[in-house]
């Protein structure tokens, strides 16, 4: 029997949406959504607030992850995460533009992976601690699959990097 595969996907954005939601309320709907899309959510981190990165003056960004699992594959989740991020208004022109929703595969199963649309694990979370503080809140014992440091640990090294939580999280619906 087919065994379903872990997964940790991140979560932000910084601007209200066309429909005027707010970055926390937009992603909300991207964790219904990808529910409906065979990506089983067992956990939801806080929401934090933290500056872009790279440092501009772009608004602050609201971020969390969730922890599940799928039968599907990484390429098809990514598939999953891209179309979602449409659904929800997302455009992409820039690299790093403003944006109401953007969601990220920061691991899946492990994984080590590289293809021309996918890295595996995410290439820049080890570097933002407002992705490795949300993943040591919902799964401690989770370990950077090429580093071999878990989420805790990641995050004291980017001590520097101030974020804080905005909302708090609850169970889910």
């Amino acid at each position: 029997m087919k065994k379903k595969k872990d997964l940790i996907i991140g979560i932000g954005g910084n601007i209200n949406s066309n429909e005027g939601l707010h970055p926390i309320e937009v992603g909300k709907k991207a964790i219904k959504k990808l529910q409906s899309l065979s990506i089983n959510i067992q956990k939801i981190s806080s929401w934090y607030i933290s500056d872009p990165i790279p440092k501009n003056d772009q608004p602050k960004f609201f971020n969390c992850v969730v922890v599940g699992n799928t039968f599907l594959n990484e390429n098809k989740v990514l598939e999953k995460l891209l179309l979602v991020e449409k659904q929800l208004g997302r455009i992409r022109i820039n690299l790093n533009d403003s944006r109401s929703v953007d969601l990220d595969l920061i691991d899946y199963d492990g994984k080590i992976y590289k293809s021309n649309n996918l890295i595996l694990p995410h290439p820049r979370s080890h570097l933002r601690r407002f992705v490795m503080e949300p993943i040591a809140e919902v799964n401690p014992f989770w370990i950077h699959p090429v580093f071999g440091l878990n989420a805790k640990q990641l995050s004291n090294q980017l001590a520097k990097q101030i974020i804080s939580i905005y909302e708090s999280n609850k169970k889910i619906d």
